[in-house]
């Protein structure tokens, strides 16, 4: 809980960055409009992004060209992002793909264009054949400098995050279930049970665990077993089952009624090892993330979905284990957040 807290506090200071990027840009616009001076803390935020980008002390001056190279800037921004799009998409034809690329890119993103546009000051600089006066605004650097930390950070936050995935969806006999979202209250609606459970039995998350939250307690209905789930409380320690989520899923490959359970709407009984060594399993089980990762062992294959830390966003697992003589052992989906650790 405590990592969750953290990164919505580094959300919310990202969002802090980009509310002043817009105020630095408002006050530019109306002190040109106004004719008047943007406030000196804007001049020395300006002055202090200098870095390797200005020789010597910028000019404290706000004019209607200060106001259009923040804006040009601005543009080229968008503009960049844009053709970063395009190409991306041409070359992957997924949109969500495409974004999130875009997105782990925003900081490089805004080099280039600081370096596109300082390179183009330099060469109008230098073909300036009339000699006017050229000056190297504070005012308008201190927007640049404000897009300059507020993508450093949205990037570093996305690096951290990740990008979020659609939840792992499984069929037990026609009900659906939604790993990491569906409640105990909608399987017991459904006519099932839980062994030695009742409604308002207390289910404790010790909190000790990075795989298995809440209790692990065995799903029945009409006398047959569907297997086994961690029920686990969304907020708390303690909560009564029929409020509890269902955050694991596991079942035998064994089991009579392997037929009636599906990941995803994939038979789980029609699967064999040669499918799970032969193809990608994002293929098998009909999905399209954005970001994954396979890993195949010689009798153990797990599918990951999310591959950052599971800080913000939900984390979910396909993983399907065979015996020494290719037989299958059982198959499972889970989900992983910080909330529940």
């Amino acid at each position: 809980m405590g990592f969750f807290i953290i990164t919505l506090s580094f959300c919310f200071i990202v969002l802090l960055l980009f509310l002043l990027t817009i105020y630095i840009y408002f006050r530019l616009l109306v002190a040109v409009l106004e004719k008047n001076d943007v406030p000196q803390w804007i001049y020395k935020f300006g002055q202090g992004f200098r870095g390797r980008f200005a020789i010597g002390k910028l000019d404290d001056i706000t004019d209607s060209t200060a106001l259009k190279e923040a804006t040009l800037f601005i543009l080229n921004f968008f503009l960049a992002n844009i053709l970063l799009l395009i190409i991306i998409y041409y070359k992957t034809h997924n949109f969500p793909v495409t974004l999130y690329t875009c997105l782990k890119a925003e900081f490089a993103i805004v080099i280039a264009v600081i370096i596109f546009t300082y390179t183009s000051r330099l060469i109008l600089l230098l073909l300036n054949i009339k000699k006017k006066p050229a000056y190297r605004y504070s005012s308008s650097n201190a927007v640049i400098g404000s897009i300059f930390f507020t993508s450093f950070a949205f990037t570093l936050c996305v690096s951290i995050t990740g990008f979020p995935e659609k939840p792992i969806e499984i069929q037990l006999d026609k009900t659906n279930v939604i790993i990491g979202k569906t409640k105990a209250s909608e399987l017991l609606d459904a006519g099932f049970t839980f062994t030695k459970k009742t409604p308002e039995s207390e289910i404790i998350n010790k909190r000790n665990d990075h795989f298995y939250y809440g209790e692990l307690v065995e799903i029945v209905r009409n006398d047959k077993s569907y297997g086994f789930m961690s029920i686990t409380p969304t907020w708390k320690d303690v909560d009564k089952l029929k409020d509890c989520v269902i955050t694991y899923y596991k079942i035998p490959a064994d089991s009579r009624i392997l037929s009636t359970v599906k990941f995803n709407h994939t038979d789980l009984s029609q699967l064999t090892i040669h499918d799970f060594r032969t193809k990608n399993l994002t293929d098998i089980f009909s999905l399209n993330p954005v970001d994954y990762k396979e890993v195949k062992h010689d009798t153990d294959f797990l599918l990951k979905l999310q591959t950052a830390d599971y800080t913000l966003w939900q984390r979910y697992i396909i993983q399907a284990n065979f015996t020494a003589d290719a037989s299958p052992f059982y198959y499972s989906v889970r989900a992983q957040h910080t909330i529940w650790e």
